[in-house]
């Protein structure tokens, strides 16, 4: 792919590429495009996506696209690509987002930054910090060329405004794919995603067995909350499903009020987590790292310290 200076920013959900058109609006590095991929006229995301500061979208519309399938949507992508030819191409780190990302810069034969945070541009060159040793550091990057990155959700805000865009549309040669899609499991009505929720409520380590989860639902109900979870009771275990863990490998939450429960506060938790307007912490070590993030910190046995606290909390809510 032959260099240019200009940026490509595409995601699966519309509302995290809004959130990369407001870095890529930060980075002034020439055009700022926008890749439209999927089934249909595809007029509602155009319509979305037309804000300030977008130059171009690239539209491609087929059939194919209707339901995820990696490849595909990387053959889709390499084709705006070709046609967009930007130095850098910044993806969202959704689950869909972390399995195009390396494969397409694979495809295009160029770097490939994960979840990088403060991200930086200067002479064509991209600069960034990512977490590693399990979260417990950071390392400094700088790409030699062409880059293709991984951001994590909600570390910008949603883009706004009007333009008028150039709308491009693309075709695309999308091979046969040996997955199939063979149905699709829908989100219960009424049911809050933990990244839109004011109130989440997350367990951690400090459990004993997946049952004591319970321990928490007179919590998570009193308050009207979504249960979280940190990374071992999600990846590791399995006790929690993974759309629920918080964290730089999961979702990023920015609620109203954070209740971390038997969560130590390692570094990858932290980053997906910080940003809570309140953080209240639970967990019988004193030294554990969530106490220097929280605002109210309990050190004690948190299989006392939540009935006690559900307790209050009923007496002063009445419920």
């Amino acid at each position: 792919m032959s260099q240019q200076q200009g940026i490509l920013v595409y995601s699966d959900l519309p509302e995290v590429t809004l959130e990369l058109i407001t870095l890529g609006q930060k980075l002034r590095a020439g055009n700022l495009s926008v890749a439209v991929i999927g089934s249909g006229d595809l007029q509602d995301q155009i319509s979305k996506l037309s804000v300030d500061g977008v130059t171009n979208i690239y539209k491609v519309s087929n059939d194919s696209l209707s339901g995820f399938i990696g490849k595909p949507m990387v053959d889709a992508l390499e084709a705006v690509c070709s046609e967009a030819k930007p130095n850098v191409i910044i993806v969202g780190a959704t689950r869909r987002g972390r399995e195009i990302a390396p494969r397409l810069a694979t495809r295009l034969k160029i770097g490939c930054i994960t979840d990088a945070l403060n991200l930086e541009m200067a002479n064509g060159k991209v600069s960034a910090e990512r977490l590693v040793w399990g979260g417990n550091a950071l390392a400094s990057v700088t790409s030699k060329g062409a880059t293709v990155v991984t951001i994590p959700l909600h570390s910008n805000q949603k883009a706004t405004g009007s333009a008028q865009p150039n709308v491009v549309e693309v075709s695309a040669n999308l091979n046969p794919s040996k997955v199939k899609l063979l149905g699709k499991k829908e989100r219960p009505q009424g049911q809050v995603s933990i990244k839109d929720a004011e109130i989440v409520v997350s367990a951690g380590r400090g459990f004993k067995k997946k049952e004591d989860l319970s321990l928490l639902d007179g919590l998570v109900s009193t308050l009207h909350a979504v249960m979280g979870a940190s990374r071992p009771l999600t990846s590791d275990l399995g006790w929690v499903p993974e759309e629920r863990q918080v964290g730089l490998s999961g979702t990023t939450v920015k609620p109203k009020l954070y209740i971390a429960v038997g969560i130590s506060g390692q570094i990858q938790h932290l980053t997906g987590m910080r940003d809570s307007k309140v953080v209240v912490a639970i967990n019988n070590d004193k030294n554990a790292p969530i106490f220097q993030e929280c605002d109210y910190g309990v050190v004690g046995d948190l299989y006392a310290a939540v009935p006690t606290l559900e307790k209050a909390l009923k007496s002063q809510l009445g419920s």
